[in-house]
């Protein structure tokens, strides 16, 4: 009905009864730019996840994200970019609950950003009808920078707006079209693969398109080693977060774990920063096994971290990156304290002199030094 009214009222009133001011072509195309990158991440991510599946999945799954990376790379303007961002999202649904069936609700929930994707096709649609029946070129011109300025709104809320300026109503959106998921009866529902934890599956990219270009180097190296984009990201998104060089906190990660999330050591360190349970729960996380969280082990390895450097060194992080680290015996104290504890370190008053802990400097001051130097080049 909305839709009906939507039609007779731009039927009378475009383009004299509404005027939209501007060129929006350079906002858009800023938009295309951040949000693009971020789509083709995602699905290079969850590409990565679907090679770790059994031949079954990866033949069941691939050809749909293979379309869907297809569609990303064509689309020109966000028009045609937010479909894709939508089957992407139907596809997601559909392998996790597959997946992780037990989860109520599915693993993964549409995002704001999704929502607004889906409010900003249903506006596509109706305006594109619209200007199918468009008399004039000033009718036609006027939708085209109507569509626009619906590419430019950042919530449901700027878009019901953008609609009540021009004297339009908003067709409503079609709650869950876009992405309804599997019901169980309709597939077979396999086994989790062995090895696999919910962790592993990818989230929504912690950097933007900007970040992710400033480190492509570093993480193009780390990725070859076994870390995964998303880990990546989500390392370099807490250190930036905590004021930490990140490159430091990719180095300690590497030797730790080797970006494994579900890395456990024979005394019991968990995660990406190999944090102890005791050691977690004096950094606020009560429950060892959500040490196994990467967002939870960074947040609190990282905390871990910057008070050892505050408590042995004097080195601001942003001297860190330009200064000769091989030679600073407060930072291999720093590098010490977190493999073999702050106690050792003060009682020798440097590195101590355990076999382990001093190729474990080695190797991480070796580590950040060539991350360094990739992401200078």
């Amino acid at each position: 009905m909305k839709a009906l009214i939507l039609g007779l009222v731009l039927a009378a009133a475009a383009p004299a009864g509404a005027s939209v001011q501007g060129d929006p072509h350079d906002s858009t195309r800023v938009i295309l730019q951040r949000d693009q990158p971020r789509l083709l991440g995602d699905v290079q991510d969850w590409s990565d996840y679907l090679a770790k599946l059994t031949p079954a999945m990866q033949a069941k799954y691939g050809p749909e994200l293979a379309q869907i990376k297809s569609a990303g790379d064509a689309a020109e303007t966000v028009e045609t970019l937010r479909p894709a961002q939508l089957r992407l999202e139907a596809w997601k649904q559909a392998l996790t609950y597959e997946l992780f069936p037990f989860l109520p609700g599915g693993l993964v929930q549409p995002s704001p950003a999704v929502l607004l994707a889906q409010a900003q096709v249903e506006a596509f649609q109706a305006v594109n009808k619209l200007q199918q029946r468009a008399i004039s070129a000033d009718q036609r011109k006027f939708f085209d920078a109507f569509k626009g300025r619906i590419s430019q709104v950042s919530d449901a809320q700027s878009l019901d707006r953008l609609f009540d300026n021009a004297g339009f109503v908003r067709p409503a959106p079609l709650p869950q079209a876009a992405f309804p998921g599997v019901s169980a009866g309709a597939v077979g529902v396999s086994a989790p693969v062995r090895g696999l934890v919910i962790h592993d599956v990818p989230s929504p990219l912690a950097l933007d398109a900007a970040d992710r270009a400033r480190f492509a180097k570093v993480a193009q190296y780390l990725k070859g080693r076994g870390a995964s984009q998303k880990v990546i990201d989500l390392t370099i998104a807490e250190a930036v977060r905590q004021n930490v060089d990140p490159l430091l906190v990719l180095a300690l990660v590497q030797n730790e774990s080797g970006f494994k999330t579900g890395a456990t050591s024979s005394a019991g360190a968990r995660g990406l920063m190999q944090i102890m349970p005791g050691t977690g729960r004096g950094l606020g996380v009560s429950d060892p096994d959500r040490l196994y969280d990467p967002s939870v082990n960074l947040r609190a390895g990282v905390t871990f971290l910057k008070g050892l450097w505050n408590k042995f060194t004097g080195v601001s992080f942003a001297a860190l990156s330009s200064s000769n680290v091989v030679a600073s015996g407060d930072v291999k104290k720093v590098i010490a304290s977190y493999n073999a504890g702050p106690g050792a370190v003060g009682k020798y008053g440097g590195v101590p002199p355990y076999r382990e802990t001093m190729a474990y400097v080695k190797n991480v001051l070796g580590t950040y030094l060539h991350l360094r130097g990739l992401f200078n080049s």
